[in-house]
């Protein structure tokens, strides 16, 4: 699914931007503070509606201006256009001219992936980083998983504001059934797509650690041996002490093992970005695999922290993947030396195709 033109109007530093882009590489290049994250920031925004730089949408506009629009158009697997204007505090989303029906549909018609400061955290951080991350393979091969996610999250809303409060367990327990038959489903989910993810992620992982030996293990949310009705029985009293449900897919995790120890204990903070970046390089293209249709991939100041030899082979494992790739660097050079890319420069608020 390839983005081929992206629009940008009062975003960021830019008055107006237009990019046509590449099915392959794309480079971004312009010194620091020019405006190379916010081109990825808009293409991330057309699939997400939401930033990766920012909590709020307001401080994307551009000084002064009332709002901001973000145009994408896409080739495959039917021309597309999306839309997003922030006017009056409001983000509207439109789809080939018509309202979207919601984020998940702007998901499942544009995904993207994002390589930035932030994605060590996959590693390093704490489990909703790898919870999100699980999720969004396993939203983009299971039509079932939002209907039956929204649906889990809905039962432990309820289940935990009866809980705060204090209401007696027959209330509490009334949602149980809703919460176990939904939770169960969506860790089926879970387990299915790892099964297909775990033999690529681990061997791409190996290749960019040298060949040291990398193991995903996954953890429901709840105590092995146990069913989730078992789990929520037994941890009644401690639920009602916590004021909040403490077993379930929502406090699932996926364990990073690096030679048999956890990764945090075993490699550095430069080796977590590139461990990282490689099992998002895997999930891209087990998505392609499964899908059939193309994602985008935004990887901001790549060359940053990666040394000669991992950014070869990183550079090698984009190109596996297929994807449509949008990356910035301030010396595009070392890039260049591994693949072909079409290179734009971003200087004062303006962006020009070199080459």
């Amino acid at each position: 699914m390839g983005l081929t033109r992206l629009s940008l109007r009062d975003f960021r530093c830019f008055e107006y931007a237009e990019l046509t882009l590449s099915p392959g590489i794309n480079l971004i290049r312009g010194a620091n503070a020019s405006g190379k994250t916010s081109v990825l920031e808009a293409a991330f925004l057309l699939g997400r509606g939401r930033s990766f730089r920012s909590a709020h949408l307001d401080p994307i506009s551009r000084f002064n201006s009332a709002g901001f629009q973000v145009v994408g158009q896409l080739s495959t697997p039917a021309p597309t256009t999306i839309g997003l204007a922030r006017t009056q505090g409001q983000l509207q989303v439109r789809l080939n001219g018509r309202p979207a029906s919601g984020l998940a549909e702007l998901a499942e018609t544009f995904p993207v992936q994002i390589m930035d400061s932030q994605t060590h955290l996959l590693v390093g951080g704490g489990p909703r980083h790898r919870r999100q991350f699980l999720d969004w393979g396993v939203f983009h091969v299971e039509p079932a998983f939002f209907p039956v996610w929204r649906r889990y999250q809905r039962a432990l809303r309820q289940r935990n504001a009866l809980l705060r409060i204090g209401r007696p367990e027959r209330e509490v327990h009334g949602w149980d059934a809703e919460l176990i038959l939904a939770g169960e489903q969506l860790d089926g989910f879970r387990r299915r797509y790892l099964d297909r993810f775990s033999e690529t992620a681990t061997h791409w992982a190996g290749q960019a650690l040298d060949g040291l030996a990398i193991q995903l293990d996954y953890h429901p949310g709840w105590a092995a041996g146990q069913t989730l009705a078992e789990s929520l029985s037994a941890g009644h009293v401690r639920d009602r002490q916590q004021g909040g449900t403490q077993s379930g897919p929502h406090r699932a995790d996926l364990h990073i093992r690096v030679e048999g120890r956890p990764a945090r204990e075993r490699i550095s903070r430069g080796q977590e970005k590139a461990l990282a970046g490689t099992l998002l390089l895997a999930q891209t293209a087990i998505h392609g695999e499964l899908t059939g249709r193309q994602s985008l991939l935004l990887l901001d100041d790549l060359p940053s922290e990666l040394d000669p030899a991992f950014l070869a082979r990183f550079v090698a494992q984009v190109q596996a993947t297929r994807a449509q790739t949008i990356l910035t660097a301030i010396d595009p050079g070392a890039v260049l030396r591994l693949t072909e890319a079409r290179v734009f420069h971003v200087e004062q608020g303006k962006i020009a195709q070199m080459i």
